[in-house]
């Protein structure tokens, strides 16, 4: 089967994803919008959430890891995207325990507060295990604050929040980094 089939499967979703939740959408229904056979939608996909994730990754790989004084500026792109989508980006999350969404977004946050939380590290003499432990934190704040937002129907005052934890990041990194820098020297 050719790739485009399992795109067109993917992109159906999304449009049906516009008015209605993951869990009131069947397979059948779904393959009679492609105009393909059930057996071609389980060559590609064993379920709907099979291709919701193979969505999701294709999403995430289209965005580009910025350098990590950008982190910002990408992470503001993506919640604009979601929020441009906001009812596609709902439905899913309705039909979905916390837990995965946290992972996914998990996933998709650590190596942005890493590569950041590595760059503000350099200046000070800590431990490898103590920068992860930093970004490791500072990855959980920033999906707290993500899936809040998006619990609450992803209102457009997500901006302040990431101005805020802009502001304790910057303040707090520095600071306990100086202060783990001091705890290893004594």
């Amino acid at each position: 089967m050719p790739k485009s089939t399992k795109n067109q499967i993917v992109s159906t979703l999304a449009e049906l994803l516009q008015t209605k939740r993951l869990d009131d959408i069947t397979v059948t229904e779904l393959v009679e919008r492609c105009n393909i056979s059930r057996q071609a939608f389980y060559y590609h996909f064993s379920d709907l959430y099979g291709v919701v994730d193979y969505g999701i990754q294709q999403f995430l790989e289209e965005l580009e890891l910025p350098s990590p004084d950008r982190w910002r500026a990408a992470l503001e792109k993506t919640l604009t995207l979601l929020r441009e989508n906001r009812a596609l980006v709902l439905n899913v999350y309705r039909a979905y325990e916390r837990s995965y969404v946290e992972h996914d977004l998990r996933q998709w946050i650590m190596p942005l507060v890493e590569a950041r939380t590595r760059m503000a590290a350099r200046k000070y003499s800590v431990t490898e295990d103590q920068t992860g432990f930093m970004a490791e934190l500072l990855t959980d704040g920033l999906a707290s604050i993500v899936l809040s937002w998006v619990e609450r129907g992803m209102p457009s005052s997500v901006i302040e929040r990431l101005d805020d934890f802009d502001i304790l990041i910057e303040g707090c990194l520095d600071y306990t980094l100086e202060r783990l820098a001091q705890k290893n020297r004594q």
